[in-house]
């Protein structure tokens, strides 16, 4: 595919996204620290689309690099996918934090424990494994006392 026609596709979704806002060129130029003159290059499709441009128009209004680029998708993302939690695991590590909160000798106190649960939650997604799982590490089981 050569560059040429790559970025003759994605200007006009240039446009799309302008318009989507309901935003003049100068307007949207300005929004993203850009010269009007050089704003509507890129819409005309004279210039490519630079990474730096991706990357505030995804920052800024949340528009989707991928459709952007490819038409692929929606334009603007749901920003909230990026935040939500995934309900199982996240039961999995409050019952795992209760059972470590039962077993300490004074209760947690609240910055601690939230401190803990993001700790904890965040493993389970890098490792893809439960909190109890995680837990029965030797390293781990000993400082909790839920090691078997």
């Amino acid at each position: 595919m050569s560059s040429t026609a790559a970025h003759g596709d994605y200007h006009q979704r240039l446009v799309q996204v302008r318009e989507h806002l309901q935003l003049s060129q100068e307007k949207m130029a300005r929004r993203l620290g850009l010269s009007l003159r050089a704003y509507a290059n890129y819409e005309r499709g004279e210039r490519a689309v630079p990474v730096e441009l991706v990357r505030a128009l995804y920052e800024q209004f949340s528009v989707d690099p991928v459709w952007l680029l490819t038409g692929d998708g929606h334009m603007i993302l749901d920003r909230d996918v990026r935040y939500r939690l995934d309900q199982r695991t996240l039961d999995s590590v409050m019952n795992a934090v209760g059972r470590i909160e039962q077993r300490l000798p004074v209760s947690l106190d609240t910055k601690r424990k939230a401190r803990l649960i993001g700790l904890l939650y965040e493993q389970c997604q890098l490792l893809g494994e439960s909190a109890d799982e995680i837990l029965r590490d030797s390293r781990i089981g000993r400082l909790t006392g839920l090691s078997r």
